[in-house]
């Protein structure tokens, strides 16, 4: 298989077993292609066929004009997996389980076996392996999505969407291209739309940016019509707005277009903005399972609320029929995305006076968990997560139905633009 980086030929990757298939472009593997695009025909200009269904995608061709990848709503990802598989170097990954969820996550440290286990559900490794395989591989690996065996079949088969750390794109080919190379391409517009990426159909990989390509990426996975969405580390190397404006951006998306996704990630926020299930591997063994809150560890526990409000006048916006008042960027209008941290909200049992901040309203507790060494606390309208200590909680005697304020400062309110 290709990696996105120098010397892409798995030849030194998990074991040195160079891959049995023909090569793949790594670009393909977001949609289960099949393998590098054709030759083009003698006296045929490069980008000369798919330029066209560029054009038509912007005229409304049928592929544009298709159905979303799935219904609204969040999809279900039942999957059901049992891996004992050996590779060089000694590392053994073993594991097995049963998950119903949204969003899966996977978290642990470095070498834990969490992008080795995403090979496996891509079928980018094959599920069974005999012990006299080069580089020291054995075993098998059993993988079920909604009660279907995919284990016999190759990556081009699963109808599996990858979206790696480092977007591969065909570099000969532009933006349309790239979202159409997929034999099962379809519902284009509303995709392109959803990710704000119809200004770039024309444009060539090499002339966009670090989070345009990954837009272009994660859009050309969800227009494959995935049965599964993996995301291995998406968010990689962003500095922190945009990072925060990309799990903001990934969040509605997921909600819009409903693809079970299984993601790879070690940053908490990206878990508890995402996730509603996670397992935790060390040294390739499932160590912990269940809500994110209980799978991550204290140290790991920053989380990040991500919120759509509509701007009703200067400096002021409203979140599920709340007004705050924020300093907002001149000219916005409609709906903005925003983003606050759970650290930065507090809650108070009466209605406090005499504070500088701008925001206090009153809600009411929706639930109580443990987070490492603090609690996680969920409150109502709007829906949001703040992280207090036990000391605090036991003090305010907070407890699911008990009425409270939220109190919140103008400035710990971050505008990500345009929802």
């Amino acid at each position: 298989m290709l990696r996105p980086r120098p010397g892409r030929v798995r030849g030194h990757h998990r074991g040195g077993r160079p891959c049995s298939r023909r090569d793949l472009h790594p670009a393909a593997a977001d949609h289960g292609g099949h393998g590098a695009p054709r030759r083009r025909g003698r006296g045929e200009r490069p980008g000369r066929r798919v330029a066209a269904a560029g054009r038509g995608l912007r005229r409304g061709s049928p592929h544009a004009a298709g159905p979303p990848p799935r219904p609204a709503g969040a999809a279900r990802l039942k999957l059901s997996v049992q891996v004992d598989r050996s590779f060089g170097g000694g590392f053994r990954l073993a594991l097995a389980f049963d998950v119903d969820c949204s969003v899966l996550a996977l978290v642990g440290e470095s070498g834990a076996g969490k992008s080795c286990l995403l090979d496996l559900l891509a079928g980018a490794l094959p599920s069974r392996r005999g012990g006299g395989a080069r580089g020291g591989a054995h075993g098998e690996a059993r993988v079920l999505l909604d009660g279907v065996d995919l284990s016999p079949l190759p990556l081009r088969a699963r109808r599996v969407g990858w979206v790696s750390q480092e977007p591969a794109l065909f570099p000969h080919l532009d933006v349309a291209a790239n979202l159409q190379f997929s034999p099962h391409a379809g519902g284009l517009r509303e995709v392109t739309d959803a990710l704000d990426i119809s200004h770039l159909l024309q444009r060539m990989p090499a002339h966009l940016s670090g989070g345009e390509r990954r837009r272009v990426a994660l859009a050309r996975a969800l227009v494959s019509r995935p049965r599964l969405l993996l995301l291995d580390e998406p968010f990689n190397g962003l500095d922190e707005r945009r990072r925060r404006g990309a799990l903001s951006l990934l969040r509605r998306v997921s909600l819009r277009f409903a693809v079970p996704t299984v993601l790879v990630s070690h940053v908490a926020e990206e878990v508890f903005g995402l996730a509603d299930h996670a397992l935790r591997l060390s040294a390739g063994r499932l160590v912990a399972q269940g809500r994110p809150a209980a799978v991550l560890r204290a140290g790991e526990t920053c989380v990040d609320n991500h919120l759509v409000g509509r701007v009703r006048g200067p400096d002021e916006v409203e979140v599920d029929g709340i007004r705050w008042q924020l300093p907002l960027p001149e000219g916005a209008e409609g709906e903005l995305a925003l983003a606050v941290f759970a650290h930065d909200l507090l809650l108070a049992r009466q209605a406090p006076v005499g504070l500088s901040a701008r925001n206090i309203w009153p809600t009411r507790v929706l639930s109580v968990e443990p987070l490492g060494d603090t609690l996680l606390v969920r409150v109502e309208r709007p829906e949001l997560v703040l992280t207090l200590t036990r000391a605090a909680v036991d003090e305010l005697q907070l407890a699911p139905g008990v009425d409270v304020f939220v109190v919140l400062k103008a400035t710990s309110v971050v505008s990500l633009g345009r929802a």
